[in-house]
């Protein structure tokens, strides 16, 4: 009779998607934008520099 394997437990401290912003060299992380006159969607941000103004939106990447 063949047993179940267990479920495999997740380490602490695993690292996280990570990107560097291109200009600034921060950390980016993906985050959902709600955007009324562009797409909307999943982009990556330096959460710390995004403050919702046409010069931060400049800087979103897509995720995909």
């Amino acid at each position: 009779m063949a047993t179940k394997r267990p479920a495999k437990i997740s380490k602490k401290g695993t690292k996280k998607a990570q990107k560097l912003c291109p200009i600034t060299g921060k950390a980016m992380i993906p985050v959902r934008v709600w955007r009324q006159d562009a797409p909307s969607g999943m982009y990556w941000v330096v959460l710390e520099d995004f403050d919702g103004s046409p010069k931060a939106l400049e800087r979103i990447i897509p995720t995909h």
